[in-house]
């Protein structure tokens, strides 16, 4: 591919996915202000439950299914034995995160038959557009899914404003699921068709496909899952107008790790050519990076804190304005995640993917454990905010020591990690 290629194909992504990311965020705000914070803590706990269930499985199967389909049509073969495989495997999977989700979001959440049937829309349709977009990628229609990336966001906005201006809390988190369909349904749609002129043998192994996906589920849940897990921690130990803060408190925190993960794509081929060309330069020249980064994201999110209250009180009303010292604590612990991901981009350049994935389980258990033992000292939202902030600690600190030593391998990997 040319580097212009390349260069555009990157920028119709970055597209699409700001305009999904800008309108959940919206969709937050929105529902925040004009149906209070007991909604906001609802709908934001029950949107954080999809995101996690869908970390098992689903997501997992969209980057097996961005990886193997390119590798196969790139190779000048069919991709659809591995797309009939990834996504028979989709579907046993939304089964079973269902069997999990629905009774969580009865039992624990406390969601009513006809919002549990919402939260089941919105898991599927989550998990589907996920797996969608991975098809997308993997297939090289790029602008396809970013095209209907704009279309779905916008059709969920208008939803979104019918439902508020009609004034009906129980349809919620119907918007946001029929978006998600609408841009999953698109692409399943179409997946299958023109690749009759591509070599039709069979060129992936399946055991390589459940491997990927595997692994990939667990390194994304350990690294992803905490903040989500913080949200329903706090819905379920708070009362609903406290979890409604720490829900407008997160929704302004986690978008300031986009900074990093904007910087980390570019570094990921950069840490790689310079290990590939030379290892022992590789080192020096990323700890100069690390160094940079650390004391430029130092400076945006520390001032970012000292303007938590401003911001809340700006963003959703004078009413979430207790909101900004949970946010500013949020704030720590997503400036330590972004500064892990500086390190976790270096340990896969350099082979050392498993490194990367232990030290995300450490911290999502280190997270969980301080949020239980943290409750009665700190109330949930204290609590949870400490998990935060001790799990991603734990999970930099591993990654950062590891980086800087010198690696034995050369063999470069890349994985995108997301603070959703």
């Amino acid at each position: 591919m040319k580097p212009s290629s390349l260069m555009s194909q990157a920028a119709l992504s970055t597209v699409g996915v700001l305009a999904q990311g800008l309108s959940r965020f919206a969709y937050t705000v929105l529902i925040g202000r004009f149906m209070g914070p007991s909604e906001l803590a609802e709908v934001s706990a029950w949107i954080a439950l999809s995101l996690i269930l869908s970390l098992l499985w689903p997501t997992g199967a969209g980057n097996a299914a961005s990886h193997f389909l390119s590798h196969a049509r790139a190779l000048g073969y069919s991709p659809v034995h591995a797309l009939r495989l990834i996504q028979r495997s989709f579907w046993i999977s939304c089964l079973v995160i269902l069997a999990i989700g629905i009774p969580v979001s009865i039992f624990a959440l406390g969601a009513d038959p006809a919002d549990a049937a919402a939260i089941a829309a919105l898991i599927v349709a989550y998990s589907g557009y996920i797996l969608a977009r991975g098809i997308e990628v993997g297939l090289g229609r790029i602008t396809s899914a970013a095209v209907w990336d704009v279309i779905s966001s916008a059709l969920t906005m208008v939803l979104l404003i019918v439902v508020l201006a009609a004034q009906l809390p129980w349809a919620l988190l119907w918007p946001l699921a029929i978006g998600y369909a609408l841009f999953g349904l698109h692409s399943l749609r179409g997946a299958h068709r023109g690749h009759e002129s591509l070599k039709q043998e069979i060129v992936t192994a399946p055991a390589s496909i459940w491997k990927l996906i595997s692994w990939n589920s667990l390194g994304l849940l350990a690294s992803n899952g905490l903040i989500q897990f913080a949200m329903v921690y706090v819905f379920i130990v708070e009362s609903p107008a406290q979890a409604g803060l720490f829900a407008a408190a997160m929704a302004l925190a986690t978008p300031a790790s986009m900074l990093s993960q904007a910087v980390t794509q570019v570094l990921i081929p950069r840490f790689s050519e310079w290990a590939a060309v030379d290892p022992a330069a590789a080192l020096k020249n990323y700890l100069g990076v690390f160094g940079v980064m650390f004391v430029g994201l130092g400076i945006v999110f520390g001032a970012v804190a000292l303007a938590s209250p401003l911001i809340v009180s700006i963003v959703f009303g004078a009413g979430y304005r207790a909101a900004g010292p949970i946010m500013a604590l949020l704030l720590i612990g997503v400036f330590a995640f972004s500064i892990g991901l500086v390190a976790t981009a270096f340990l896969l350049t350099t082979g050392r993917t498993m490194v990367a994935t232990f030290a995300s389980i450490a911290g999502l258990v280190t997270g969980l454990v301080v949020m239980l033992v943290g409750t009665p000292a700190w109330s949930g939202s204290g609590a949870a905010a400490a998990g935060v902030i001790a799990g991603y600690s734990v999970t930099t600190c591993c990654v950062v020591i590891a980086s800087f030593r010198r690696s034995r391998s050369r063999s470069p990997q890349s994985v995108a990690v997301t603070l959703r």
